[in-house]
């Protein structure tokens, strides 16, 4: 995923600022293991995961629009 989507999926989604949207960021877009990136945004590796799954459900959603 690109930066700017994962931007736009954010706003669609109306994700706060914080460390677990920081944390799915570095999931989604760098590709880090979601141990590692909760660890470096500060964030439980539970928060993230939930963040992950609101993410991935939006996608899954948008897709289903889109078709």
């Amino acid at each position: 995923m690109t930066a700017a989507s994962f931007d736009a999926l954010a706003q669609l989604l109306r994700l706060r600022q914080g460390p677990q949207r920081e944390a799915a960021r570095l999931v989604l877009v760098d590709g880090l293991r979601q141990a590692d990136a909760a660890r470096a945004a500060g964030c439980s590796a539970s928060a993230l995961s939930n963040t992950l799954r609101t993410c991935r459900a939006g996608l899954e959603l948008a897709r289903l629009a889109a078709s």
